[in-house]
């Protein structure tokens, strides 16, 4: 065989190979085609299933958003009719108890409720000066009208406080006069002996105003502390006595003025044991 027949020949043969190599390629690359579009059509099968778990969902969640709005729709109703009821049940002299009234949704005449406590320890409210024709719960202990102005202001929230007080000592004294159940705690007042039941010295009424009031200096407070004990002494209708007491302090003697709560004095809405603790202790009555 000449070399020409041989070099042709063996061209052929590397074509057929590169032919065979192609083939082979094409092969894989439609095997790996398939494996992909298997692939694709799972996760479309996938995406499928979760729109309609999905669709399923939002189906589910938006009857249950109607629900919701049904429920509260119907509570919202039978909500009004149970505070027309209880209105209607106040003007006829009904006493309530405190704990089932929303006073903000009752509408009654002079759109006025009175809180008071009666012999059987629970919170009522009524109209004003309205006895209950059923005589549950016994005799009102204390209505909120025969509370001392400290007491009825003290038993406001601090918003509602600073808007029904037209001076800051009325406020503070209301705030002070609160300190008084915790005396323990906060050492503003102290538990006295003898014929006095508790009291409270100026220089630490001034401490705790500047602890209270942001930006008060200590001269300010000192002065703010002297017209609070003199509100205080005011709003108590004198109950409230002010004595002036010697100390003395880094050598210096001077006097303060100490604000004293006799065991002698009765306040409305309190009840205390003399014979057993000289702190004062208060009963159940709450502010409006």
């Amino acid at each position: 065989m000449s070399d020409t027949t041989t070099s042709r020949a063996s061209s052929v043969l590397d074509d057929n190979a590169s032919v065979n190599d192609l083939v082979d390629h094409v092969q894989t690359l439609t095997d790996r085609i398939d494996e992909l579009e298997a692939e694709v059509a799972a996760k479309d099968d996938r995406i499928n299933e979760l729109e309609q778990r999905v669709d399923a969902r939002e189906d589910k969640a938006a009857k249950a958003k109607a629900h919701r709005k049904a429920l509260a729709r119907k509570t919202q109703s039978c909500g009004k009719r149970i505070d027309e009821l209880q209105a209607r049940e106040f003007e006829k002299g009904a006493h309530l108890l405190a704990d089932n009234i929303d006073k903000e949704q009752i509408t009654v005449d002079g759109n006025k409720l009175e809180r008071i406590t009666k012999d059987d320890g629970n919170t009522y409210f009524r109209l004003p000066g309205e006895e209950d024709a059923l005589g549950r719960g016994g005799a009102v202990a204390h209505s909120t009208a025969d509370l001392l102005p400290i007491q009825r202001f003290a038993r406001y929230d601090d918003e509602m406080l600073a808007s029904v007080t037209n001076r800051k000592p009325d406020e503070l004294a209301s705030k002070a006069w609160r300190e008084r159940d915790d005396a323990g705690r906060y050492s503003l007042w102290s538990k006295g002996s003898g014929e006095i039941r508790a009291y409270l010295d100026a220089s630490e009424l001034a401490d705790w105003i500047r602890l209270k009031e942001a930006g008060v200096s200590k001269k300010y407070s000192q002065e703010l502390a002297r017209r609070t004990i003199d509100a205080m002494h005011e709003l108590s209708n004198g109950r409230l006595g002010k004595v002036k007491r010697q100390r003395s302090k880094d050598g210096l003697s001077y006097q303060e003025t100490r604000l004293v709560l006799k065991t002698d004095v009765e306040l409305p809405g309190e009840v205390t044991n003399n014979d057993t603790d000289n702190s004062p202790t208060t009963d159940g009555v709450a502010g409006e």
